[in-house]
């Protein structure tokens, strides 16, 4: 089964910013389009439970956000909910979670 990200409360992810700063205190800049969060399409959680990648190439064209020694590996291509499409697969591995493992193809999430 197919569900479109709109339909799943897509949104493009953002990072820093105002009132944002670094262990030194330093100002963290803003960034823009750096991942995606949407609910699960397996359709079990409660509103708050999203699935969130961070892309290897974010949408403001800066570098991945590297996460505690971890950089994303998602590919994006398409830079809107309509019509983004992310490599590889996501799974979730989420402990007594749903598990759900799928794609995102232009614009749609699917198994």
């Amino acid at each position: 089964m197919r569900t479109k990200l709109r339909d799943l409360d897509a949104r493009f992810v953002g990072a820093g910013g105002s009132g944002v700063t670094n262990a030194d205190g330093s100002p963290v800049p803003p960034r823009s389009g750096i991942g995606l969060s949407f609910k699960c399409p397996c359709g079990n959680h409660d509103e708050y439970d999203r699935v969130f990648v961070a892309f290897s190439n974010p949408l403001d064209g800066g570098p991945a956000i590297d996460y505690n020694g971890r950089v994303p590996t998602w590919d994006r291509i398409g830079d809107t909910i309509d019509t983004i499409t992310l490599k590889p697969s996501i799974q979730r591995t989420d402990q007594g979670g749903c598990r759900w493992h799928g794609f995102v193809t232009n614009g749609e999430a699917h198994e």
